[in-house]
């Protein structure tokens, strides 16, 4: 992880998240609503645990403010896209002069085009970023979700730990009540 440290940002975002769940507290909720409003807490909390310098955790919080994100929520992307559009025009006239392609090259190309499309629609705010940015924001939320579940794989598990360690306390002081009372009598 660049920037901080794992163990710093774990315990960012299991504090975000903590405090994010306890504003979702609410009995009248359904079991959807339930899911969504604990994803929404750990988009929310991760993106505020990454901080600046990367792009996603701006997508994820302007998403969860309920306006869509555009270009103008994000000023520091506008000179890239601008600089992919002239990058574009520059490859299309060079387009004329080339020599044909092989039909390998094509599929090879169209192959990378569908994927770069399908990995801009999975990290946030990646519609806006040329390839290699992309590339850039994709490894870094992959690695910032890889954290995101670690943390949440172990609230869960202690949560199955206390939930399991509270019977048997409760029956373990009875059973010795019942019988230092069963050696009185």
């Amino acid at each position: 992880m660049r920037g901080p440290t794992a163990k710093s940002f774990k315990q960012g975002f299991l504090r975000s998240f903590l405090v994010s769940l306890k504003s979702c507290r609410n009995g009248d909720m359904s079991l959807q609503e339930r899911k969504r409003a604990v994803r929404s807490s750990a988009d929310a909390a991760m993106a505020t645990a990454r901080g600046g310098g990367a792009m996603w955790p701006q997508a994820l919080l302007a998403s969860s403010s309920s306006s869509p994100p555009t270009s103008s929520s994000w000023p520091r992307l506008l000179p890239t896209a601008a600089k992919v559009k002239t990058t574009r025009c520059k490859s299309t006239a060079r387009r004329c002069c080339r020599p044909k392609r092989s039909s390998s090259e094509m599929i090879a190309r169209r192959l990378v085009r569908k994927r770069t499309k399908i990995l801009r629609g999975m990290v946030p705010g990646g519609e806006l970023l040329d390839g290699v940015s992309l590339l850039r924001e994709a490894m870094d939320y992959v690695v910032h979700l890889r954290a995101q579940v670690a943390v949440l794989r172990r609230v869960s598990n202690a949560m199955h730990h206390m939930a399991g360690a509270v019977a048997p306390r409760v029956q373990l002081k009875g059973e010795t009540a019942q019988l230092s009372d069963g050696n009185q009598g």
